[in-house]
């Protein structure tokens, strides 16, 4: 029975990591969107947001690496430098709340981001460096606290009228530095079974391969629909769970 349980919660692992992989190569972003919940669900919230920032990493880098001529570097580097900053604050809030109420603050978390990613399709165009300055610190603040770095991000690619093309490669520098960053906030690597590793990174691989073959055939509105709708799907999930726990 063990045995079984163990076996259900590495495919489970896997089938997190293998979706928000494949979403991520098609969409541009997506991955810790996808698989954080499910993920922060199986292995807690401290800890599983660990993992979804090194495999966060790890598939923004292959990704990367086979666009990396096309990536708007000045662009990043401006939301890049308050979004590091702002790791270390968060992985501060991230150990003092180990529990469910870090559960339930990540899952209210990434429902406020998507709600306003909705939101600012309303605002005029917004060019100024101050909005690229605190959609950085935002997004930062998220990556070690829920795992979730791309909605702040999202939402000011919407309100300065980036193009999603562009976009979506560049944006996988900012995620692999990002991602990073929160990890060594943290101070260590998560600690996994080796079938839990090998189930992560394979599922992480096969998950780009797909979304390589896929991405040329979707819509992008297609795509970030589907990562809407599942990451809303984990994060109730999460908030319930959190709830739960409380007692």
């Amino acid at each position: 029975m063990d045995q079984a349980v163990q076996l259900s919660a590495v495919l489970g692992l896997a089938a997190a990591v293998f979706l928000g992989a494949s979403t991520q190569r098609i969409s541009g972003m997506g991955f810790a969107l996808v698989s954080s919940p499910f993920i922060v669900m199986a292995l807690g919230p401290y800890h599983g947001i660990m993992v979804v920032n090194l495999l966060g990493a790890c598939s923004s880098l292959l990704i990367f690496l086979q666009v990396f001529r096309q990536v708007e570097y000045k662009k990043v580097a401006l939301l890049l430098v308050p979004a590091v900053l702002m790791t270390f604050p968060g992985a501060w809030v991230a150990s003092k709340m180990d529990g469910p109420w870090l559960s339930i603050g990540i899952a209210v978390m990434v429902i406020l981001a998507l709600g306003s990613s909705f939101l600012i399709r309303n605002l005029p165009a917004a060019q100024s460096n101050g909005l690229a300055i605190g959609a950085g610190a935002v997004s930062g603040f998220m990556s070690v606290t829920a795992g979730v770095s791309g909605p702040a991000i999202a939402g000011y690619a919407v309100a300065s009228r980036w193009p999603q093309a562009k976009f979506a490669i560049s944006v996988q520098l900012y995620f692999l530095v990002v991602s990073s960053s929160s990890l060594i906030a943290k101070g260590g690597i998560p600690d996994l079974s080796v079938a839990q590793w090998i189930a992560c990174f394979g599922a992480l691989v096969l998950g780009i391969l797909l979304g390589n073959f896929l991405a040329p055939k979707i819509p992008p509105k297609f795509s970030r629909a589907f990562v809407v709708l599942v990451a809303f799907s984990g994060a109730i999930s999460l908030l319930v769970n959190g709830i739960r726990h409380l007692s």
